[in-house]
């Protein structure tokens, strides 16, 4: 539809087109765009009219616009039964509907008419399917019917110049056409015309439709004039035959061409005031016509005026004639005289149109090319006009299309203004005031001239023509941001000029419902092509205000004609007309009210910051729900928010949904439902401490809204009305973040989540609802990406003001990643769209940089893009956007079910006592009847696990404990899988197999678990490259462990000189007592309690063959005694090992403050301990039955210093005796006065050498310290006690002998000790060697900090060497 308020609208000639019958709307488009194409026709391609006497003159080559407006249903071909008459009736009825229409002919497309069948009727003209139409086919068609046009334009002409004068519209005129009697003349006249077009033989004319007929252009005041004829006082009107019935036929003008006459530009001058050609026609006129009174007949008398001023009228008609036909020269030169006229007789009113329609020719002129000239009386005063503008002077010799335009521009403001003035200094003269919708439509029409110069940048040039003219938009936007005060007419001017077009009163009397509404539509849209968004929003609001109550009233008034409920009437009307959103309550188009009450409501929301959604939701097109539309409507959203205040924004919405339900629009009402609700939300993800998010309106309203929402999905269902939805007012509706203290956040990167294909799995969505009302999910699904996935539908109600929690099942079909990307809900009153998901807390930030304010932040163009010389600078983002995440799955290939489905176990509970193990048996079936379980790994877990974790995770704890919890945690389990032998697990599809488990009683056991891991590999397990996923079936246990032997005591004793045989006898060794000797061996003492309530057997084995057998008495303690080998340790303070690789490192020390001595004796400790228990195992069994067997745990026995001593060989052994004597004899015998030798053996037991210095000590048995070392004329050697030996190689040993002579008997005790003389460093010897010294790692100093500095050691004879001494003669006498 071409703009009506154009400022060249003037110049377009009105069509409409009307379909025949019942066809579908979009066929009907189909057969408008192939008329589109010839909507401009040139006069020269018009053929003249071969009516008789409708000859058309010689036209020029100028063509005119049509104005197409569509209408209700669409156009097209008519049903198959109708045949032509009924078409031609159908015709004849829109002449009835349409009286004052020129022409009106039936286009009957896609038919081609048969020759043989004989003439169509007149009015029927075929049109051929697009594939036999030629080139020139429709533009044919659109020739013949201007060709018809300009026919009855000739007769309008005609029938003009037959009147005495034409009345002034006013608003009488409008009250008596809402009373019924107006136009009737008019109609009258109009239905002669259409007589005259077409005259059936035999046929008398029809008379004109009723004055109250219901077509609603007829109480329009932009309609062309009333007519008014000589006998005025005639009420009922004849129709005008075809030709004149005076019998003058041919004395009359014949065409519109002839009315003007050959010679009248000869007669047209300043003096003359009536035309030649009119007074032609008044020749012809019937003589009572041309009675007037004789009084006050002459020059300058009433009577004369008044003639004058009818004269001008019918000139200015006349000269709108021209414009329509394009013929706007000769429109020109009639408006010029003709507006003459009227501006002499003060006929303010037609002479301010006549210079309206004398610069829309001037408009067109310049459009097309031609030169043209300002007339004269477009002049305030003949000063003002050019010299070139002279009446006299022959025109287009020294004018200039340029500087006519030039001048066109300069005088634009002031012109435009003096037509404004005098249409309102028309309201002085008693009924000739100018309604005020026609001159609203003027002022409009003259600040679009004004706006659209304005923004061309002052000036008239052919781009601001060709977007006058033909809607050809500019080139570039103009930027109407900077002010442009420069620019001539200034933005303040054209809005001066334009709120003269506002009406004064809403008065229904005043200005129509309609007319109103197209003045107020037109203000805004001026308003919006300056920049001035704000006054266009106050002006749209007032619109609306306006259309509220008017539609209201429409209601009422359609309910009252078909005899329903006002509440209902218009509803059933739109359904019956086949309208969904009120089209007929303004009696407009359906695609009128598509692209112009919804865009002109969803602009007046925007203009004042709602927060509306990015789309009409009766579109068909698809709307974007992927993460990045949503993130951006949620940007969007918040900063629409920070802008205009709230209560103004809730007020318009209010509005925009009163105006819905008037009309009604289903669709308006949900959407802006929708918008209210979105606007007065917060827009935010609530987080555990961020501000309320309720919305900012009351509880009462939020719940009328949803009701009003419910309230119209009901009032439309039994309508038929489809595709009703709008759009969710909360992008946050799935996953809010839900706040747990306690709840630490996981490695995402660590978590893999486990699908299997074919089976279900069970999602948890949280949704929330900010709002104080319920909101009813008709189905939500789960959206997925990668592997196909079956999400099950489900629905709920989410409560008022609250968060909840929903489980949603799905199965995954193939194998594959899987990643769940969101929820596709359908709310009800909503569309079903896609929501993502929201894990964070987010609110929005306002900008701390402002950039723009006002409306400019609204409708501002996008940011340039930054160059690549600003790297330097950076900007943070105003606004962080929030954070989209899915949830990544892995679906696996089909996996077996495997469950546990018998044990020996009664009741899954088993007693054992302490070391015992027992076995059991579980068996496992398969129940997937195609898959196999070639995989089976069993683990357990128990409830002495948890105590181990937490002492290993004890930093207090020394090494020696962590040993001690991880030898248990990891070589004593409770439970184990015990396989026999060639055993490979393997489970058959559907098959059963059975498994042997072995419990090992614990202290502190109460309970167990067997886990078994199963899977189907389908491969060798040696084949495996990549990681494999298995399932997992448990079976609890319940344990009972009771005590059986403890070890109560223990202690370790030297044993010193002759060892019991009786001792020896316990142990079952083999071997005599004459290769046991004190040196080798020490005593180790055990006290075994029994806490059984029976007897039991102990049994304990010793390394090397011996064995003791001992059964101990219920509740009672028994002491065993047996000696064991000493031992000697190479690196007895070696660092205490770790068994879990995690803590395996190459020093391992314990924590806190421990002095280098106690870090030394508890690593002694630690490998002492280790060599006793290797040697030692114990093992208990019952007497009765049933048997019950275990082991005896001996891991509690410690060691301390003395024990230690007890235990262990020094690393320097050190034997004394007497030449002659072996070492290790217990005696050595000497005689007084014999000289004899006493050797001192070394022995080195380390790897590396020592430098030994020796030291003998000889003193008298059994004496005091004193009196022993007093050895003077007692014992006398030769040589020195202490002494220098040389260094003594690693796994070495050397003697020294030193003589000695005794002088007196008794008994000598001779000890010796070896004294390191200086350390041996292996790495300065090492670099000697090499010769260089070559850095090494600092770990002499690392070994010092843990065990101390290492300094020079002392070792000493475990016993010392008894010489007994005996004079020889003594010794002969015990000889003999």
């Amino acid at each position: 539809m071409l703009d009506q308020l154009s400022p060249v609208a003037p110049a377009r000639v009105r069509v409409v087109l009307l379909p025949i019958g019942q066809i579908k709307r979009a066929r009907f488009l189909s057969f408008v765009e192939r008329l589109r194409p010839e909507n401009v026709v040139q006069l020269g391609d018009i053929s003249p009219d071969g009516r008789p006497h409708r000859n058309g003159a010689e036209l020029d080559r100028v063509p005119y616009r049509g104005n197409n407006r569509r209408s209700v249903n669409g156009n097209g071909p008519p049903k198959p039964e109708h045949n032509l008459r009924e078409l031609y009736q159908d015709l004849e009825d829109v002449r009835d509907r349409y009286p004052k229409g020129l022409v009106h002919q039936l286009l009957l497309f896609d038919y081609v008419h048969a020759s043989s069948a004989g003439s169509l009727p007149e009015g029927l003209i075929p049109v051929p399917p697009p594939a036999e139409c030629r080139r020139t086919t429709m533009k044919t068609i659109m020739c013949d019917i201007s060709s018809l046009l300009l026919a009855e334009m000739t007769t309008l002409a005609k029938s003009l110049q037959a009147l005495n004068t034409i009345e002034s519209p006013n608003q009488s005129q409008l009250n008596r056409q809402y009373n019924g009697t107006a136009w009737q003349l008019g109609q009258a006249e109009m239905a002669s015309r259409r007589n005259s077009q077409y005259s059936l033989p035999g046929s008398n004319s029809r008379s004109g439709s009723p004055a109250g007929s219901t077509d609603r252009s007829h109480v329009r005041m932009s309609m062309p004039a009333q007519l008014r004829s000589a006998d005025s006082n005639s009420s009922t009107p004849s129709a005008r035959p075809s030709t004149p019935n005076n019998g003058l036929q041919s004395e009359l003008p014949t065409t519109f061409d002839q009315i003007v006459g050959s010679n009248s530009v000869d007669a047209r001058n300043s003096q003359r005031t009536i035309p030649a050609r009119l007074a032609n026609a008044e020749s012809v006129r019937d003589t009572s016509r041309d009675r007037v009174p004789v009084q006050g007949f002459g020059p300058g008398s009433v009577s004369e005026r008044s003639r004058n001023i009818g004269k001008g009228r019918i000139g200015i008609v006349i000269g709108s004639l021209y414009l329509q036909a394009g013929r706007w020269m000769d429109a020109l030169k009639e408006l010029t005289e003709a507006g003459t006229i009227a501006k002499y007789n003060l006929d303010h009113l037609w002479h301010a149109k006549a210079l309206d329609y004398i610069l829309v020719s001037m408009l067109m002129l310049a459009w097309t090319g031609m030169d043209f000239q300002i007339p004269q009386i477009c002049y305030a005063s003949a000063e003002k006009a050019p010299q070139s503008s002279t009446p006299g002077e022959p025109k287009g010799l020294t004018s200039s299309r340029l500087v006519s335009l030039q001048n066109l521009t300069l005088l634009l403001p002031e012109l435009l203004d003096r037509i404004l003035n005098l249409y309102a200094r028309s309201a002085n003269n008693t009924g000739e005031s100018l309604p005020q919708f026609p001159y609203s439509e003027s002022a409009i029409r003259f600040s679009k001239l004004l706006t659209v110069i304005h923004l061309a940048g002052g000036a008239l040039d052919d781009d601001v023509l060709q977007l006058l003219v033909v809607a050809t938009p500019f080139k570039k936007r103009p930027n109407i941001l900077p002010p442009r005060l420069n620019i001539r007419p200034t933005r303040t001017e054209i809005i001066a000029t334009l709120f003269r077009a506002f009406p004064a009163s809403s008065s229904p009397e005043f200005i129509s419902l309609v007319d109103r509404t197209i003045v107020l539509s037109g203000i805004a849209s001026i308003l919006g092509l300056l920049g001035y968004y704000r006054k266009k929003a106050m002006v749209m609001r007032e619109l609306v205000s306006v259309l509220i109550p008017g539609l209201v009233q429409a209601r009422i008034k359609g309910a009252a004609e078909m005899g329903v409920h006002p509440a209902a009437g218009l509803a059933a009307l739109n359904s019956v007309n086949g309208h969904t959103n009120g089209a007929s309550a303004l009696d407009l188009g359906e695609g009128d009210v598509e692209n112009g009450v919804d865009t002109f409501l969803g602009l007046l929301s925007q203009t004042y910051g709602v927060v509306t959604s990015a789309g009409n939701p009766g579109q068909n097109e698809a709307q974007n729900d992927s993460n990045e539309a949503a993130i951006m409507r949620i940007m969007e959203n918040a900063t629409v928010r920070l802008f205009g205040g709230q209560n103004l924004k809730l007020d318009v919405l209010r509005s925009c949904i009163n105006l819905s339900e008037a009309l009604p629009d289903f669709h308006g009402v949900l959407r802006f439902t929708a918008d209210l609700l979105r606007t007065a939300g917060s827009g935010v993800a609530p987080g555990p401490r961020s501000d309320d998010a309720s919305p900012s309106m009351t509880r009462e309203e939020q719940v009328r809204l949803a009701t009003n929402i419910s309230r119209t999905l009901a009032a439309a269902r039994p309508l038929g009305v489809k595709d009703l939805a709008a759009e969710y007012w909360d992008e946050f509706l799935t996953n809010p973040f839900i706040y747990n203290p306690f709840l630490r956040t996981p490695d995402n990167a660590a978590v893999d989540h486990l699908l299997v294909a074919d089976e279900g799995a069970v999602f948890r969505v949280t949704l929330q609802n900010p709002y104080e009302f319920d909101v009813e999910i008709e189905s939500i699904k789960l959206e997925s990406e990668g592997a196909e996935f079956e999400s099950s539908i489900q629905k709920t109600v989410i409560g008022p003001y609250r968060t909840q929690i929903l489980t949603i099942s799905g199965t995954p079909k193939t194998s594959g990643q899987l990643k769940i990307t969101g929820c596709i809900i359908r709310i009800r009153g909503c569309r079903e769209r896609r929501f993502p998901i929201f894990e964070e807390p987010w609110s929005p930030q306002s900008a701390v940089k402002i950039k723009t304010i006002g409306v400019a932040s609204l409708f501002k163009p996008k940011d340039r893009p930054t160059s690549t010389d600003s790297k330097a600078l950076t900007t943070a983002p105003a606004m962080v956007p929030p954070k989209a995440v899915s949830l990544g799955l892995n679906v696996i290939d089909r996996q077996p079910v495997v469950v546990v489905k018998s044990s020996t176990l009664s009741q899954s509970a088993i007693m054992v006592l302490e070391g015992e193990r027992r076995t059991f048996y579980i068996t496992l079936q398969n129940l997937s009847p195609n898959t196999p379980v070639d995989l089976l790994l069993f683990s357990f877990k128990d409830s002495t696990q948890a105590p181990l974790q937490t002492a290993l995770s004890n930093r207090d704890a020394s090494p020696a404990e962590l040993y001690e919890y991880e030898l248990i945690f990891a070589r004593k389990q409770a439970l184990r899988w015990a396989p026999k032998n060639g055993e490979k697990p393997y489970i058959a599809p559907g098959g059963i197999s059975t498994f042997e488990l072995e419990l090992l009683g614990k202290p502190g056991l109460t309970n167990a678990t067997v886990q078994i891991d199963y899977a189907c590999l389908g491969v060798s397990h040696n084949d495996i490259q990549d990681k494999f996923h298995t399932r997992q079936v448990s079976l609890p246990l319940t344990v009972t462990v009771n005590a059986s032997i403890e070890l109560a005591r223990m202690d370790v004793l030297p044993l010193t000189g002759h060892i019991p045989r009786s001792l020896w006898a316990k142990t079952s060794t083999e071997d005599g007592d004459d290769k046991i000797t004190p040196e080798d061996y020490c005593l180790l003492l055990l006290d075994l309690r029994n806490a059984w309530p029976s007897s039991l057997n102990v049994h304990l084995n010793i390394a090397g063959g011996g064995s003791i057998e001992e059964e101990v008495l219920p509740g009672k303690t028994s002491r065993i005694m047996f000696p064991i080998p000493r031992m000697f340790l190479e690196d007895s303070c070696a660092a205490i090992p770790a068994l879990d690789p995690s803590r395996q490192r190459q020093f391992v020390v314990s924590t806190g403050r421990v002095s280098a001595d106690t870090e030394r004796t508890s690593r002694e400790a630690f490998w002492y301990r280790e060599e006793i228990l290797k040697i030692l195992h114990g093992a208990w069994s019952t007497k009765n039955e049933p048997v019950r067997k275990g082991e005896i745990e001996l891991r509690g026995i410690r060691l301390s210093q003395r024990m230690i001593e007890a235990v262990k060989i020094d690393d320097i052994g050190i034997d004394i005796f007497v030449g002659g004597g072996l070492p290790g004899d217990f005696e050595h015998f000497v005689l007084t006065d014999n000289f004899a030798e006493l050797k001192v053996k070394i022995s080195n037991r380390m790897t590396g050498p020592i430098y030994p210095l020796l030291r003998i000590q000889p003193s008298l048995r059994s004496q005091s310290h004193n009196a022993s070392l007093d050895l003077t004329r007692k014992l006398v050697w030769n040589g020195i006690l202490q002494q220098s030996l040389p260094p003594i190689p690693g796994k070495e040993s050397i003697e020294v002998s030193i003589g000695m002579t005794a002088h007196c008997r008794g008994e000598f005790e001779v000890s010796a000790s070896i004294e390191e003389a200086r350390l041996h460093d292996p790495l300065h010897e090492e670099g000697n060697k090499e010769g260089t010294a070559r850095p090494r790692a600092n770990t002499r100093t690392m070994m010092d900090a843990v065990l101390g500095t290492k300094e020079r050691r002392i070792w000493h004879s475990r016993e010392p060497c008894l010489i007994v001494v005996k004079d020889e003669e003594s010794s002969d006498d015990d000889d003999d």
